[in-house]
C-alpha cells in the first residue's frame, strides 16, 4: 500500500486514541455523579467487590499457581482498602490508610509483572488479571474521593 493508506492509517489511529480518551473520561465522570449520589448503595458496592477480589487472589493462588507473595501483597492491599473504607464517603486523599493503599498498589503491579515475567498467558488474560485484581479496588477508592464533596456539614461554622 502506498503513502496515502499510511497517512489515513495514523490520522484514523490518532482520532481513536482520542475517541477512547473521551469515552472513558465520560464514562469516568459518569461513574463519579453516581458515587456522588448513592453514596449508601457505593459502600455496599465497594464493600462487596473489595471482598470479591480477595477471593480472587486466594483462588488463584490454589488454583492457577500464583506466587505466596501474589496473594500476600493483593489481600494487604484489600486490607488496606478496607480501612479505607472505613472512612467513606470522607475519604481523606492524605490519610496513612490512602497512602498505603497507593503504596500497596505500585507494589502489587511490580509483583505481578515479576510473575508474568515467568509466565506465559495471552494478553487478555493478563489484562483481566490487572483490571480485577491490581486496579479494581484502588480504582474505586480513587473515585470515592469526590463521595465527600456534597455532604452537608453536621456542625456550625464557629467564626458566625
Amino acid at each position: 500500500m502506498g503513502l496515502a493508506f499510511a497517512i489515513i492509517h495514523w490520522i484514523a489511529f490518532i482520532l481513536q486514541l482520542i475517541f477512547a480518551t473521551v469515552c472513558i473520561a465520560c464514562g469516568l465522570f459518569y461513574i463519579t455523579e453516581v458515587i456522588e449520589d448513592y453514596t449508601v448503595i457505593t459502600r455496599h458496592v465497594f464493600k462487596w467487590s473489595n471482598i470479591a477480589v480477595a477471593v480472587t487472589h486466594v483462588v488463584l493462588y490454589l488454583l492457577e499457581d500464583t506466587s505466596l507473595l501474589d496473594l500476600a501483597v493483593g489481600l494487604l492491599v484489600c486490607g488496606a482498602a478496607w480501612f479505607v473504607l472505613q472512612q467513606f464517603p470522607n475519604i481523606d486523599m492524605f490519610s496513612p490508610s490512602f497512602l498505603l493503599l497507593m503504596f500497596l498498589m505500585v507494589v502489587n503491579h511490580f509483583v505481578a509483572y515479576q510473575f508474568f515475567r515467568t509466565r506465559y498467558l495471552s494478553f487478555s488474560q493478563i489484562v483481566a488479571y490487572f483490571t480485577i485484581c491490581i486496579w479494581l479496588v484502588p480504582l474505586q477508592m480513587v473515585l470515592g474521593l469526590v463521595a465527600g464533596e456534597n455532604i452537608l456539614p453536621t456542625t456550625f461554622d464557629s467564626a458566625r
